[in-house]
């Protein structure tokens, strides 16, 4: 019953920022449909460097947010990497299931 609930908090943490990350994540698809593998380093950065600005942004406007989490038993650091891991992982599946695909 605990994992469930932790997994229902950190997809409600990570609804605050879904839209930017999946719109990062079609713009660097389309990029890598017309290009191919050879801008896939880019496009690497670029999701990576934007997972960065993101963080940021996401932690300085919802610093005080966070107390709610921590109140429910649930770390920053684990919101964070749990979020990250996920959105990272997404991006590198998309990109490998368009590579088959093209």
């Amino acid at each position: 019953m605990q994992l469930r609930k932790t997994i229902r908090l950190i997809i409600t943490f990570y609804k605050s920022f879904f839209l930017a990350a999946s719109l990062i994540t079609a713009c660097c698809l389309v990029l890598f449909y017309e290009y191919g593998l050879s801008i896939f380093a880019v496009l690497f950065w670029l999701k990576a460097i934007t997972l960065g600005i993101t963080f940021y942004f996401i932690n300085s406007y919802k610093n005080k947010e966070y107390y709610y989490y921590q109140n429910l038993g649930i770390s920053k650091a684990l919101l964070w990497t749990t979020t990250l891991i996920f959105d990272f992982a997404l991006f590198i599946f998309l990109i490998t299931q368009l590579y088959k695909f093209k």
